[in-house]
Parts: C-alpha cells; sequence; structure tokens
C-alpha cells in the first residue's frame, strides 16, 4: 500500500498519521518545527505548569476519549470540578458570574433590566434569509440586542476566537446558530424545540461538553501520538512544494532533494503557509488567496502569586472582558482552579490572554 505524506506536525496531522498507521498504512510526517505538537505546548517550571497554547480539551465527540484511551493515557487524564461551570464577565470594572439558570438570569447584575426585556421580543422576529451573508455581530443585534453583544457575544468571540464579532460571519463560523433561526425561526424556541433531537447526537456542542487535560499538560497527548509514529516522523522539515510524479506524488522538502512514491499527501498546516507552497506540475494552483485569511496574534501570560494576594475566590473557569471595558487582555483563565497540580501548594496559576 502506497505511504501517506502527512504535512504539518500538530495535533491534527499527528492524529491522522497515528490513525492510518494502526490501519497499517505507511507515513512520513514533515514539520518544520524540531519538536512535534505545533502550538501545544507545555511548560513545567519551579512547580507551575504553564501552557503556551490550549488549556484544555472540549469532549465533543466520543472519539476523543477512545483516542486517549488508545495511548494508554486513560489514568493521566484530569478533570475539572464543578467550579469549572461557573464563568465571569467583567462590567463597570468587577467580575460578575455569568448566570446559569433562569433565575440567576433574572437577578443578575450583568444584564440590564431593558435588555432583559428585550429577549421576549426575540421569538417574533424574522429570519433572515438562507443564503444572506451576515456578520455575527449583525446577527446578535438583530435578534437579540446590542448589551448581549457587548457583554456576552463579544467577551466569548474574543476569547475563542481573538476575534472581531463584526468580520466573523454567523454562518460559517456560528453555523449552529444560523441553523437555529433557519430551521426554528427563534434562538429562544430552537433551544427548548431542538433539545430532544441534540440529546440524540453522539457529539455534544461547545457549550454542554465536559473538558479534560492530563497531569503533566496537554503535551502528554501530542507527545504519546509522536511516539507512536516513531521514524516516520521527521522534525525540522519543511515542505515547499508537492506535485503528482509518475505513480502518485512527491513532495520537496525545504532545501532538499524530492521525495517520491507517495500515494496521497495531507496537507495540515496553517492556511497562510499552505499560501505560498508550490502544488502541482508546471502550472502550480494559486492559493495566494488563503493568505488573506486573518490569523489575530493572541499572546498568552501564564503568572504565579502566593494565594493570600489574590482577593478573588477564583472559584470558576475565569473571566473574560469586553472590549467596551477599560483593559488591555481579552481574559484570564484560573489555571489552578480548573486542573490540579497547575501550581506549588500554597499559590496560585492565572493564564492571561493579549491580542
Amino acid at each position: 500500500m502506497p505511504k501517506v505524506a502527512i504535512i504539518g506536525g500538530g495535533i491534527t496531522g499527528l492524529t491522522a498519521a497515528y490513525l492510518l498507521k494502526k490501519k497499517g498504512v505507511g507515513v512520513s510526517l514533515h514539520d518544520a518545527q524540531d519538536r512535534p505538537g505545533g502550538v501545544i505546548r507545555t511548560t513545567r517550571r519551579e512547580g507551575f505548569l504553564a501552557e503556551h497554547g490550549p488549556n484544555s480539551i472540549l469532549l465533543t465527540s466520543p472519539l476523543i476519549m477512545e483516542l486517549v484511551g488508545d495511548l494508554g493515557l486513560g489514568n493521566r487524564v484530569t478533570a475539572p470540578g464543578d467550579v469549572a461551570k461557573n464563568r465571569f464577565i467583567v462590567r463597570g470594572r468587577r467580575p460578575l458570574r455569568l448566570p446559569l439558570s433562569p433565575g440567576t438570569f433574572l437577578t443578575t447584575p450583568l444584564f440590564s433590566l431593558r435588555a432583559k426585556l428585550r429577549l421576549l421580543r426575540e421569538p417574533f422576529i424574522g429570519r433572515s434569509p438562507a443564503d444572506a451573508e451576515e456578520s455575527l455581530g449583525d446577527f446578535v443585534r438583530r435578534r437579540i440586542g446590542r448589551e448581549f453583544l457587548e457583554y456576552a457575544i463579544n467577551p466569548f468571540v474574543a476569547g475563542v476566537y481573538a476575534g472581531d464579532p463584526e468580520m466573523l460571519s454567523v454562518r460559517h463560523s456560528f453555523p449552529k446558530l444560523h441553523a437555529l433561526e433557519q430551521k426554528y425561526g427563534s434562538l429562544i424556541r430552537g433551544q427548548i424545540f431542538g433539545a430532544k433531537e441534540r440529546k440524540k447526537r453522539p457529539e455534544a456542542g461547545k457549550n454542554e461538553a465536559g473538558m479534560i487535560s492530563f497531569d503533566e499538560g496537554l503535551q502528554v497527548l501530542t507527545d504519546a501520538l509522536a511516539g507512536q509514529i516513531g521514524p516516520g516522523l521527521k522534525l525540522g522539515q519543511g515542505v515547499a512544494s508537492m506535485r503528482r510524479a509518475a505513480g502518485g506524488w512527491e513532495i520537496v522538502p525545504e532545501g532538499g532533494t524530492a521525495i517520491p512514491g507517495f500515494g496521497a499527501v495531507l496537507y495540515a498546516g496553517s492556511a497562510h503557509a499552505l499560501s505560498s507552497m508550490a502544488v502541482g506540475n508546471g502550472g502550480s494552483a494559486d492559493l495566494s488567496v488563503l493568505s488573506e485569511i486573518h490569523y489575530p496574534p493572541v499572546t498568552s501570560l501564564v503568572l504565579g502569586f502566593r494565594r493570600e494576594l489574590v482577593g478573588h475566590p477564583l472559584d470558576g473557569f475565569g473571566v473574560l472582558i469586553p472590549e467596551v471595558e477599560p483593559f488591555a487582555i481579552l481574559g484570564v483563565l484560573f489555571s489552578s482552579s480548573l486542573f490540579p497540580g497547575r501550581a506549588p501548594e500554597g499559590f496560585v496559576t492565572l493564564t492571561c490572554f493579549l491580542g
């Protein structure tokens, strides 16, 4: 069976290589970095654990735990306690708990009485044309009002995507929201009448999925995958081009000679890197349009403090900062409240995001 060349050694490329190898397919995974894992990287220093990239995995599919079990990592999984369900949003320079039930929603100071009453109109607002291109910002203002955009949607989008609701397509970035409106004519009706349908799905939505990490951070997973791939993992070897050749495909590493004999090539890198890669024979495919995809820069800063120096109980997942509030950060994860072993005894770890 012909080998498969995989370009990109992040979580996607590593998982693809592992699953293909399990099926008896030879793989050759190439990555320009000198370590596997892409943006997933964990550092342990003086008892503190810092994640350079993502901090947890959302269990949106049962396939995730199947992979973890196949790799023999079940005993290294850590899950957050009930505290993780609490989220905080800053309003008036203070972190306020995001309401989790109708009762707490009615009494929360996070939203004004006017904004709460505005929600009563939502079921009576007509749906947009199915093929209309609408930004998330326009969609939210139209259906539930500006205040929910500023103090619920904006901080969520900034925290998850480091993005701007005015630049994100609701159809493509949040297809489930778009589908709710199209099917039920209302987000509220969709939440009520779509509950039975959602329960039948094996996948879970992001708002209801559990989350996990590992005792020594997410790099445990990528290291385990890399270890299973073995000599097929080619680090420090970026790929400059790929093209069809006699009997299949060949790839050309940066500064190297062509490697032939692949039955297929799987690209698992970034869009902007693919935009400059030569693909095809002679007249290469023009992929320059991919360079127009915006990658917002984000910096994570991991801080450790003595517990008594932090006044907040840190009884939650973290706090998100709306753009309208006078702070220069997107949000803060209460890392040592989420998972054990993130800080030494008597200390806490906070992960701040700037972008």
